[in-house]
């Protein structure tokens, strides 16, 4: 079971994450913004494309992310 968190994770990288009550998606956290969502379903070239796609910065409040 994931546990959601709140705040910036603790290292850079690629973590599970959610808005509210969305599907689990994975997003980049590169130490300071959020890229845009990648989902599960997805290869890893379309991953990166959105790894490299930075997130409004005022949606990365609302963006919480887990760990098992």
């Amino acid at each position: 079971m994931t546990k959601y968190h709140s705040g910036p994770p603790p290292s850079i990288g690629w973590w599970p994450t959610r808005i509210g009550k969305s599907c689990r998606e994975y997003r980049w956290w590169d130490g300071k913004r959020w890229s845009w969502p990648a989902f599960p379903h997805e290869n890893e070239f379309r991953a990166a494309r959105w790894a490299a796609k930075k997130e409004v910065k005022s949606y990365n409040f609302e963006i919480i992310w887990g760990t098992t």
